[in-house]
């Protein structure tokens, strides 16, 4: 094996490694969200306050907006996936296209996982503050 076809496969092997990691962090984002849509519903069964209920109608719709990012998320990796299947070893190169979609993917999960983790952080904060 060549050392370009050597560092190729590690690439490669790195792509998937990483693909892999990002689907097993959007079902965990899926699974938090659905937790945090049950637990509004669950205050909403004790608080009917028209401020509260606005401010809940927020969250609802910011956790339908994180459904709707991670199937979108999921769908870009799918097909990221899809281009790891071709053997580039004939050519010893990976596609710009295949290294610009692993860069734009890498910025959107780590943008996605920040977005998140400010939602989930401001809603307990509300949920805390109207107890």
């Amino acid at each position: 094996m060549s050392i370009a076809n050597n560092k190729l496969k590690k690439l490669i092997s790195q792509y998937r490694y990483e693909s892999e990691t990002w689907k097993r962090y959007l079902q965990f984002i899926q699974q938090e969200n659905n937790f945090l849509k049950t637990r509004l519903s669950q205050v909403l069964q004790n608080d009917t306050d028209i401020d509260f209920l606005e401010r809940a109608e927020i969250f609802q719709n910011k956790f339908l907006s994180e459904d709707e990012t991670v199937h979108l998320l999921r769908q870009d990796v799918h097909d990221m996936e899809e281009m790891l299947t071709v053997n580039y070893y004939e050519t010893e190169t990976v596609p710009a296209e295949l290294v610009k979609k692993f860069k734009k993917l890498s910025r959107d999960m780590e943008t996605v996982e920040r977005q998140f983790h400010k939602l989930k952080t401001d809603f307990n904060a509300f949920v805390s503050d109207a107890a």
